[in-house]
């Protein structure tokens, strides 16, 4: 059982908690202004917590499927 207030890199977000890759992530990271901000550091790495990251994949838009329109 994962605490939601437990702070974890985004690797470790893509591997464990949200559905998605690590390169998805960090695109998100530098272009979605309603990306978590950081919660602390280990090293150089940023580290965010879990439930906001789950928060934030909860609620962030999505495109229709079966769809190539962008208006």
């Amino acid at each position: 059982m994962v605490d939601d207030d437990q702070a974890v890199g985004l690797r470790e977000a893509a591997e464990h908690h949200l559905p998605g890759t690590l390169a998805a992530l960090r695109f998100a990271r530098a272009n979605d202004p309603t990306f978590p901000g950081p919660a602390g550091k280990r090293g150089a790495e940023l580290l965010y917590r879990v439930g906001d990251l789950k928060k934030w994949a909860r609620n962030r838009p999505r495109g229709v499927t079966g769809t190539t329109d962008l208006a």
